[in-house]
């Protein structure tokens, strides 16, 4: 009886609520978000039409595009707080149930296939910095756990150096051991995501070494403030280690001309906004290698 007067408020008060937010939740939206064609803002609210006419047709989907994220993904998460753990891991079984649990399953069923086209088909207009939704969540933190599984009971992995390790799986056990009100971002997960799989091919060849795990993590933008600083001090122990100024110049010239060439992915960052590691990397070398210069010409001067 509960589960029916939640259900029962679910769809009185809060759908209503929800959707008289959003102007672009109308059948024929939704249906053109369900198939893949690019939606027309057509039969939708007068004033948010309105709002939109001096907007070229890019910025008028990618608004409501967003609409439709702002008001769909409170819903999924509202009807995922009202089922009991057992219940969400058996989320697809939509048979009947004496509480009432798959009248709850069955929108969250709609609303996540919604989501879903949406994502697949429009998702360059989403908010990649809003939270995805919890049931999503639930199933990226399986993902990630099996992940973490693998990448820590790898020999290979197990052969870096204790702080390099901690490092490196910093974010995928953030997201492991994330508690219940803390979210992720669509940012965050696809960033996450290509951490995870880059560390898994790392574990899995035979002929990578320590460098080749460094050119994977620059490869997709690691550029977490522990990882820089655990780069530089490498950096700093190999370049302090040749004494020859003229030799130290070349490593430096060297160092600097192989990050420079690094293939970093797009909006694959550790933290949205922050400077890419190349960047931060290079302006490190740049004044090594000035120094370094002026101590070799002043040796030279010297002779």
């Amino acid at each position: 009886m509960h589960s029916l007067n939640q259900m029962e408020f679910l769809i009185n008060e809060e759908i209503p609520k929800q959707l008289s937010k959003s102007p672009v939740l109308t059948p024929r939206f939704i249906s053109q978000i369900m198939s893949g064609r690019g939606p027309k803002l057509v039969e939708m609210d007068r004033e948010f039409l309105s709002s939109l006419k001096n907007s070229t047709n890019e910025e008028a989907t990618r608004i409501a595009v967003k609409a439709c994220q702002y008001s769909v993904i409170p819903l999924l998460d509202k009807l995922m707080q009202w089922l009991p753990e057992s219940e969400v891991e058996r989320i697809h079984n939509l048979d009947p149930d004496d509480e009432g649990y798959y009248l709850f399953k069955h929108l969250h069923e709609l609303l996540y296939c919604l989501h879903y086209n949406m994502e697949r088909n429009f998702y360059r207009y989403m908010d990649h910095e809003y939270k995805i939704p919890d049931y999503n969540r639930y199933l990226f933190k399986g993902i990630i756990m099996d992940a973490l599984v693998s990448i820590k009971s790898s020999p290979r992995f197990r052969s870096l150096d204790s702080r390099l390790q901690h490092i490196v799986v910093g974010p995928l056990e953030k997201v492991v051991s994330a508690s219940g009100d803390e979210y992720l971002t669509y940012h965050s997960r696809d960033y996450i995501g290509r951490l995870a799989s880059q560390l898994l091919g790392f574990v899995k060849k035979d002929d990578d070494d320590v460098w080749q795990l460094y050119n994977r993590l620059q490869y997709i933008d690691f550029n977490s403030s522990d990882y820089i600083r655990y780069l530089t001090a490498r950096f700093r122990e190999e370049c302090t280690a040749i004494k020859d100024h003229r030799k130290r110049y070349i490593w430096l010239l060297e160092r600097r001309k192989r990050i420079a060439h690094q293939l970093i992915q797009d909006e694959a960052s550790f933290q949205a906004g922050r400077r890419p590691v190349k960047a931060l990397l290079d302006e490190w070398l740049k004044w090594e290698i000035y120094y370094a210069k002026r101590m070799m010409d002043l040796e030279m001067t010297g002779k």
